[in-house]
């Protein structure tokens, strides 16, 4: 094998496996468009049912806002995967020409060979061949160079044609990814037309929200009284089950190591399913600015996920069902014990399970009221119980998954 030939053997190994890695990366960003294009999707149809209701403008800010999060990111995933389209049509292009160069060079010696041949066109040229050998030895390897001359000109039509096979699926492989960053392109530029008029339409909006003091500030009221009912109703269940397990002389610790380990669950952070099938966190956890009142801030025990009406509410993980409380004015809770942590689903119309249940991971525990935009919003909570009985918030969006 030639030096050249070695060369573009090695060049062909180091291709293949650059090509593989690509076409991966290729699928995951692919797969992560169609996430995206599925968030964006939910959040137009949560906005579109609460298109007629003047009520929750602060969820609708929020939606927009997620929309607009999903959009750019949309935009960033496109453009990442034409600069991978370039990337690949650049090794194509070279590729190609790598090829085109050894079929030249393949068909090139094949000429050589069969001037070769050419002199021994005849079966009495190549006896002659033979016979003029000086002994028996020489007369034995000329034999052999006339065999291995006969399957050398089979194998290298044989390449040849192996070659130009490939080259033709290269390049059509090529055209395949022109066609696709044609596309993308227009997809791009199409994707970025609605980002201009989201960012508009939330322009409007805010403008709009903020021409509603009075309404703004009785739904702060109201999101500020339901939540400090909603936190007193389950601060009093969850003490409420400590004294319970302090009465029977048995440690929070304890329990955890009897009933049911930590470990399962503490291992699943940043893996556990959403407590609906589909929906948008339109109240992070923690403290929050308010989206159209200046230096105003909410806080939030948990999170608030927006789903559409009538959703069911889901187990993010397996466990015991210690409390299931009615909130006046906010329906249900279920709070579900895992060792000595408690997730907490609120904003329940009904339940499906009662104190004592044990419940699988994703078994529904109840369903959603209905709000006055027309969705549904899950109030989602973990909590974790120190030893010593103290109980502590959680950011539940670390642990769900992603």
């Amino acid at each position: 094998m030639s030096a050249i030939s070695k060369y573009i053997a090695i060049l062909f190994c180091f291709l293949a496996f650059t090509a593989i890695g690509q076409e991966k990366e290729s699928d995951r960003l692919k797969k992560q468009q169609q996430e995206l294009e599925k968030k964006i999707g939910l959040t137009q149809q949560l906005l579109e049912s609460t298109a007629e209701s003047r009520e929750n403008l602060s969820d609708n800010i929020n939606l927009i806002d997620r929309k607009i999060q999903y959009r750019q990111a949309l935009l960033d995933n496109l453009q990442l995967q034409m600069s991978k389209l370039d990337s690949d049509i650049s090794q194509l292009n070279l590729e190609i020409a790598k090829l085109e160069l050894e079929v030249e060079q393949q068909k090139e010696q094949y000429k050589q060979m069969i001037v070769k041949a050419y002199k021994m066109r005849n079966s009495t040229a190549s006896l002659l061949f033979v016979l003029s050998s000086e002994s028996f030895n020489q007369a034995n390897k000329r034999m052999e160079y006339l065999e291995q001359l006969s399957k050398y000109r089979s194998d290298q039509i044989s390449k040849i044609q192996t070659l130009i096979e490939k080259l033709k699926q290269q390049q059509l492989i090529l055209e395949t990814k022109k066609r696709e960053k044609d596309d993308i392109t227009v997809r791009s530029s199409q994707e970025q037309k609605r980002y201009v008029r989201d960012r508009e339409n939330q322009k409007q909006t805010i403008k709009e929200m903020q021409g509603q003091e009075t309404q703004l500030k009785q739904e702060l009221a109201n999101q500020r009284k339901k939540s400090r009912e909603i936190q007193n109703a389950i601060n009093a269940a969850i003490n409420k089950e400590i004294l319970a397990e302090k009465k029977k002389n048995i440690s929070v610790a304890e329990r955890s190591e009897i009933e049911l380990s930590n470990k399962g669950f503490e291992d699943n952070k940043g893996r556990l399913p959403w407590p609906v099938a589909s929906g948008e966190i339109t109240k992070g956890f923690g403290k929050q600015p308010h989206p159209a009142h200046v230096n105003v801030f909410t806080y939030n025990n948990g999170v608030d996920i927006t789903t559409v009406k009538g959703s069911t509410v889901r187990a993010v993980y397996a466990g015991e069902v210690t409390s299931v409380i009615v909130i006046p004015g906010a329906g249900k809770a279920v709070i579900i014990a895992h060792g000595n942590y408690r997730t907490i689903y609120s904003n329940l119309q009904e339940t499906y399970v009662k104190t004592g249940d044990q419940v699988r991971v994703k078994q529904e525990v109840g369903a959603l009221l209905i709000n006055s935009s027309g969705n549904s919003e899950v109030h989602f909570e973990i909590r974790k119980i120190t030893t010593d009985g103290q109980i502590s918030n959680i950011n539940p969006t670390y642990w769900l998954y992603k």
